[in-house]
């Protein structure tokens, strides 16, 4: 019997380009800890504590921030790979719910994610081309078909398909299996990718080569990207908005050139003083910021910078600061006193600021 071929992915741009593709409010996720003896008091770790963001069609937002803020957290939690503990998420103005809005599985074939780990994530006892077609198949298109599709998707990323589609994970480099991550990721023809980590793993030259290949896909298939990295060259090159988040929270958000040419919040010009420089005039001579984050289990009260924070005073420690538009400049927003003229901080912006939300970048 002929399996029907595989149907392209539903809820094609119903809203226009000017609607956002993702709209995430007010998420969070505490892990429980174990305590310790008799009666102990429950405990939990704030990985992501009521992030709201939103990316438009077509668009790359940039995650970044230390270990342990809470970025690939957030990237899970959007791809439904663990539940929230609250907030929602709107993709093309559908509901992400299991009981309202688009259906799950729907949501998954327009969303798909490439990890930083390339050899983990592909079977090891599938040859390229099979780990390519398996997805496809699993969801009813024939075999001839999906192995046509998988040797397509071989050649767009730059791997001659009668060379690689019989090899398995473990005769292939790097940077040769993270294309292999791409192309089983394209299979179905998404809309959002996005990419944990993804040429973390990669030496320079072969980080180049994944990068522009990226930049080609967005372009040609109109996609949208979450990049999550810790590099903020790779950041700034692929990027359109940056998110920047810290213990749970956004603490800076806005477009790429403001938020390297401009940035408001000290943790943001502290992260961006340690991107190396050529200009020798230029180089960071001592850290802005000294010690650890904060333990998130007990997260400080107030800004959850301010201990770390040069410019912290006592309205610092006592209210955690609203994310807010940088004066004149909406799509810029930032979480700091020193934004706000109400706060109280002696170092506020006189400049007049209005609180937004979830405000959507267009190029």
């Amino acid at each position: 019997m002929n399996t029907p071929p595989l149907q392209p992915a539903v809820h094609q741009d119903r809203g226009g380009p000017k609607q956002a593709l993702l709209e995430v409010r007010d998420l969070k996720k505490y892990f429980p800890v174990r305590g310790t003896g008799f009666v102990a008091t429950p405990k939990f770790v704030h990985a992501v504590d009521g992030v709201s963001f939103a990316v438009a069609k077509g668009q790359t937002l940039g995650i970044v921030g230390e270990s342990g803020c809470g970025k690939s957290t957030t990237a899970r939690l959007v791809a439904k790979l663990m539940a929230p503990d609250s907030g929602s998420m709107v993709f093309d103005g559908d509901g992400v719910d299991e009981f309202r809005g688009i259906a799950l599985k729907d949501f998954r074939r327009n969303l798909q994610m490439v990890f930083q780990d390339s050899f983990a994530s592909l079977n090891p006892r599938l040859t390229v081309a099979q780990t390519i077609a398996f997805g496809p198949q699993v969801h009813g298109m024939g075999a001839k078909d999906a192995d046509r599709l998988a040797r397509d998707l071989l050649a767009r990323v730059g791997m001659e398909p009668d060379q690689f589609g019989a090899r398995y994970p473990q005769e292939l480099s790097g940077g040769q299996r993270q294309r292999v991550n791409i192309a089983r990721a394209l299979a179905f023809d998404p809309r959002l990718l996005i990419l944990d980590e993804a040429v973390a793993a990669l030496d320079k030259s072969v980080q180049a080569q994944v990068l522009n290949l990226l930049q080609e896909l967005k372009a040609e298939r109109q996609l949208t990207y979450l990049f999550i990295s810790h590099d903020l060259h790779v950041v700034h090159y692929l990027s359109d908005q940056v998110m920047v988040m810290y213990l749970g929270q956004i603490v800076e958000i806005g477009p790429v050139d403001r938020i390297y040419g401009q940035s408001v919040h000290p943790y943001t010009q502290a992260l961006l003083s340690a991107v190396p420089s050529m200009d020798p005039a230029h180089r960071t001579v001592a850290s802005p910021i000294s010690g650890d984050p904060p333990n998130p289990i007990d997260p400080p009260a107030g800004c959850r910078f301010h201990d770390r924070c040069p410019q912290a005073q006592a309205v610092c420690k006592a209210r955690a600061p609203r994310l807010m538009a940088v004066a004149f400049e909406p799509a810029h927003q930032v979480a700091c006193h020193l934004n706000d003229p109400q706060s109280g901080h002696s170092g506020a912006a006189a400049a007049h600021t209005a609180p937004t939300h979830l405000q959507v970048v267009h190029a």
